[in-house]
């Protein structure tokens, strides 16, 4: 009797020394089941996302280049040949319109000069004694001291020296105009831009001394295809040159289009002087509106698929590991491969059409490290925070 108390006792206090130790092995087994749960959520790699904001159009800008020109460019030289005395001005310098610029030399014109002045004096002379004797024949041929034939051979005479006379006034005339254009003048005021002669140089007539732009308002060619002509008419333009902006009025536009371009060329002026030189690149950028439906998304959104097809990763939500992680903040997202058609890009951002609705949420960057399938964490703000609508510029340039 006393053995079966004592071993029933026994027994019972075994138990509840098992059932002691065993309780915190049950809640370490229970704390590490936690643990690894919590670690394999903490594994889900973050994404950058946005959303699918739709548009019923979009637009390109169009940049079509030019060049500046001056308003008047031109190749100034001597009408005459001869041996360059002097110059008067260098490349780079500024000139106003009659300045001299080089001369020519003049001692050969000027002995030439002198000699037809001397011939005009000897002419002048023997029509003065014509004249005279002329005048002392008429009073004779009354009293009959004379005959007519006298006097018609001196009116003659008169007639050829007084012929004589106007062709020396003639050759001085143009022997003056010869000197007057040994010396060469600006016909405008401008920059001198290039020089070609030195002194002592023997120039041929009409040959190129020096290259003159003019200074003041510079112009603009540039050419455009044929359908951007109507919204040019009747509008104040804005052209870039060297990264800054200068308004343009349209001057005046061909009528023929380029067979090498296929453009139609446009001249433009600049307004209030601007700084510009000439040579420079201008660019002229006119929009075109096309009525496609569609979203604006980031470059970095966009991958390649099979059969070159362009996919992005869209996010669906994944209610059941997301209540099985009530713990964490950030929401848990499965990726899906959906196909787009690409209608236009620029540098940085495309528009592109495909299966897709409006605020749904996709990976915008980064989308090398993750494939279709991957589940994701994204930050709740982050992934669905209003985004304004992306813009497009082309630069397409002609």
């Amino acid at each position: 009797m006393f053995r079966k108390s004592y071993r029933s006792m026994l027994n019972e206090n075994t138990a509840k020394w098992l059932s002691i130790l065993l309780i915190p092995l049950a809640l370490q087994a229970c704390s590490d089941v936690v643990a690894n749960e919590a670690q394999v959520a903490s594994q889900y790699l973050k994404a950058s996302s946005e959303q699918l904001v739709p548009q019923d159009a979009y637009q390109i800008e169009n940049k079509f280049v030019g060049k500046v020109i001056a308003k008047q460019d031109a190749n100034v030289g001597f009408e005459f040949s001869g041996i360059i005395k002097t110059l008067h001005v260098i490349e780079g310098q500024q000139v106003t319109k009659g300045q001299l610029l080089a001369e020519l030399d003049t001692k050969l014109l000027l002995i030439e000069r002198t000699k037809l002045e001397a011939q005009l004096q000897q002419a002048e002379a023997e029509f003065d004694l014509i004249k005279a004797n002329l005048k002392r024949l008429t009073s004779l041929i009354s009293r009959g001291f004379t005959s007519e034939q006298n006097i018609d051979e001196l009116s003659s005479q008169k007639r050829v020296i007084a012929a004589k006379i106007r062709s020396t006034l003639s050759a001085l005339d143009a022997s003056q105009y010869h000197i007057d254009k040994s010396k060469l003048l600006a016909p405008f005021d401008g920059i001198v831009s290039s020089r070609q002669i030195a002194e002592g140089e023997v120039v041929a007539a009409g040959s190129a001394a020096f290259r003159l732009l003019q200074t003041g308002a510079s112009e603009i060619t540039v050419g455009v295809p044929a359908s951007f002509i109507p919204q040019l008419q009747g509008k104040e333009h804005q052209v870039e040159i060297a990264g800054v902006n200068y308004p343009a009025r349209l001057l005046s536009m061909g009528n023929e289009v380029d067979k090498v371009t296929r453009t139609i060329s446009l001249r433009f002026t600049l307004m209030n002087n601007s700084p510009v030189y000439n040579g420079q690149l201008a660019y002229l950028t006119l929009s075109q509106t096309y009525q496609e439906p569609g979203y604006w998304i980031p470059l970095s959104a966009i991958t390649d698929g099979v059969r070159g097809m362009w996919n992005i990763y869209t996010l669906e939500h994944d209610r059941l590991q997301q209540d099985l992680d009530d713990h964490s903040s950030d929401e848990v997202f499965q990726l899906k491969s959906t196909i787009v058609t690409i209608l236009h890009a620029t540098e940085t951002t495309a528009y592109v059409q495909g299966d897709l609705k409006n605020n749904q949420a996709y990976v915008n960057t980064g989308i090398h490290r993750f494939v279709p399938g991957q589940k994701v964490r994204v930050n709740h703000q982050q992934a669905f925070a209003n985004k304004a609508s992306h813009s497009a510029i082309s630069e397409n340039e002609i």
